[in-house]
């Protein structure tokens, strides 16, 4: 606000310097003019003689007398003056005539074009313009709001130094993504208050989840123990617990959670508590006994249990510590390879399980079909379509259905027909590929749903338009993919939502 006042008076100051000689010329100085300085002299002098005679006429205090030698004597001297005017009058009768000075009255077009420049330069200069808290610290950000509540944050820790004061300060600071200020400020909270509050060792906890699972962990304990009763930070304890492989912390926390008001009956929790009791017997055996069946038993039950990732970290120890050629375990890591943007290396894992288990009809049909479109994604369109036709066989007529349209797609890629200005159907085999990386997460590799909508047979994924809306600016909870994706593979992902998913009887 302070800093819109100044540069409004600056403005106003410099406006009135420049504008002034144009809207009003009368209160500036007049240059010098051309009349004869004598005949100015004795104009003024003649001027001085009238108004002394109407002042002594005026004057009751003087004698009549007085008065009447004073009168003449100013007469005698006025008369003079006219005199001399008229002589010099005469004497420059023979000169060139002067010159009339006139003031042509006209709009004063400058000086608006002037108030209209600093106007706009008013209006334009507090966007960018923000207010300096200290000398070495310069709020960036073109939001005015923002940047005066981050000022008025700054200030109001500054002079009261609470716990409140703080949060709020390295909350704004935190939304502002300056990470490390953030952190200044909640550590400071830390040191300097006590009994420390709960939200200080969360929200270190949440700065921490990038960089350092076991300090993360650490921060929630801590606000745990200061807010026992907090549903997030039970929940967040529990997710960093699991993610770490601390199963009876992850328990514990989940427990507690589920038993808050904002957790009772929550289903995530609830499936990460059930997933807790079945896998943490088998990772008790594997920690007496990490054999190959112990580490296939556990990778199995976490890979049920859609979590690829944990499975994979035992299915990696039974390829490294016992068997290389492990079908499974080379079969689902290449999956996971898959969608985690790596199409080359997953078909040589799959490959590999493939001869392992004597032949790629031997893997289980999610592997064959990620094999399908990982050799899409590597422009084999030939080995796709095969794998495509071999998935349809393994699932049956009502589920093979999709992967049968994906065949068909990539055998017209094969052939050349879809170069130059593919039709949808050419589209839907790289379509799958963009769908199994960025939608699958949310709406199933399948398109049976989750987080998101289902999209198998779902008429409304049937519309072109509808789904090529969403998928560009986003609907819901559902985020925009137009600046993500590039234009072809958006119309591919569209291409497949609508010719394969929508018409799949899953």
């Amino acid at each position: 606000m302070l800093t819109t006042i100044v540069i409004g008076l600056l403005v106003l100051i410099a406006f009135f310097y420049v504008a002034i000689p144009l809207l009003a010329p009368e209160q500036v100085d007049q240059l010098p003019d051309d009349r004869d300085p004598q005949l100015v002299d004795l104009g003024e002098e003649k001027a001085a003689l009238l108004r002394a005679i109407q002042e002594l006429d005026a004057r009751v205090d003087l004698p009549l007398e007085r008065r009447r030698q004073l009168h003449e004597r100013y007469e005698a001297k006025a008369a003079k003056v006219l005199a001399s005017i008229d002589e010099r009058e005469a004497a420059l009768a023979g000169r060139a005539p002067k010159r009339e000075r006139t003031e042509a009255k006209r709009v004063p077009v400058g000086a608006v074009v002037v108030l209209a420049a600093f106007l706009l330069l008013a209006a334009a200069v507090p966007t960018y313009v923000l207010p300096r808290v200290s000398s070495t610290d310069t709020i960036t950000t073109t939001d005015v709001d923002v940047a005066q509540q981050l000022q008025a944050a700054q200030r109001a820790a500054q002079s009261d130094p609470s716990p409140e004061n703080l949060l709020t300060l390295g909350d704004m600071y935190l939304g502002l993504q300056r990470l490390d200020e953030a952190e200044t400020t909640y550590r400071r909270i830390v040191d300097e208050v006590s009994p420390v509050p709960g939200a200080a060792y969360k929200r270190l906890a949440i700065l921490a989840l990038q960089r350092d699972l076991t300090q993360a962990q650490g921060w929630l304990e801590l606000a745990r123990g200061a807010e026992p009763g907090d549903a997030e930070t039970l929940y967040l304890l529990g997710e960093v617990a699991f993610a770490r492989g601390d199963l009876e912390r992850a328990a514990d926390a989940f427990t507690a959670f589920t038993a808050t008001p904002d957790g009772a009956g929550e289903p995530t929790a609830q499936r990460r508590l059930a997933l807790i009791e079945r896998v943490r017997p088998l990772q008790a055996a594997v920690l007496a006994d990490p054999s190959e069946e112990n580490l296939l038993a556990l990778g199995d039950a976490y890979w049920e249990a859609s979590e690829p990732q944990k499975a994979v970290e035992s299915y990696f120890k039974v390829l490294t510590d016992h068997d290389q050629t492990q079908p499974r375990a080379l079969a689902r890591t290449g999956q996971l390879l898959y969608v985690a943007g790596r199409p080359g290396d997953a078909v040589g894992a799959i490959e590999r399980a493939a001869v392992a288990a004597g032949g790629v009809a031997e893997l289980e049909p999610d592997a064959v079909m990620t094999l399908a479109d990982a050799y899409a994604q590597t422009g084999a369109w030939e080995a796709a379509a095969r794998n495509y036709d071999l998935y349809a066989e393994l699932v049956g007529p009502e589920l093979g259905a999709p992967a049968r349209a994906l065949a068909e797609s990539a055998r017209t890629q094969a052939s050349g027909a879809a170069v130059g200005a593919p039709d949808a159907t050419s589209l839907a085999a790289v379509g799958r590929q963009v769908f199994s990386t960025t939608c699958a997460e949310c709406h199933g590799q399948r398109g049976e749903g989750g987080v998101g909508v289902r999209l198998a047979g779902n008429q409304r994924a049937a519309s072109e338009a509808n789904v090529r809306d969403a998928v560009r600016f986003g609907r819901g909870m559902m985020p925009a993919f137009q600046a993500a994706l590039a234009p072809e593979q958006l119309d591919a992902v569209v291409a497949y939502v609508t010719q394969v998913l929508s018409q799949s009887g899953l």
